[in-house]
């Protein structure tokens, strides 16, 4: 199960397991209630130490589910494994009106959510 973290200024959530579409789909809910009741409305996910790959038809339902599910207005940046990222995803939900933005690097994808670390 992944881990969900409050930062402060955004929400932390980790993947340790190897992938499954189910529990990446539970995340996307878990992250939308994460948001809501925390009152958080920037992400950082945290796939690096994730297991497995998920297919193309997989990564299209993700993009569905992430755009049906996260309110507008909540920032999402996902960092994966480079031999895993296709934007696929990225390009699924954003095109139906989420802000996601998918980085192979922690660095980078904090500063898209303009988060400063110190």
């Amino acid at each position: 199960m992944p881990t969900y973290t409050n930062k402060r200024m955004y929400l932390l959530v980790e993947v340790h397991e190897l992938y499954s579409f189910e529990m990446l789909r539970e995340a996307v809910h878990q992250i939308a209630v994460h948001c809501k009741k925390e009152n958080l409305n920037k992400v950082l996910v945290d796939l690096t130490n994730m297991n497995g790959d998920f297919n193309i038809l997989d990564r299209y339902k993700i993009g569905l589910e992430i755009a049906n599910t996260w309110e507008r207005g909540v920032q999402v940046a996902a960092v994966a494994k480079e031999n895993q990222v296709n934007f696929l995803v990225e390009n699924v939900a954003v095109n139906r009106g989420s802000t996601l933005s998918v980085f192979t690097k922690i660095d980078p994808a904090l500063k898209w959510l303009q988060i400063n670390q110190e």
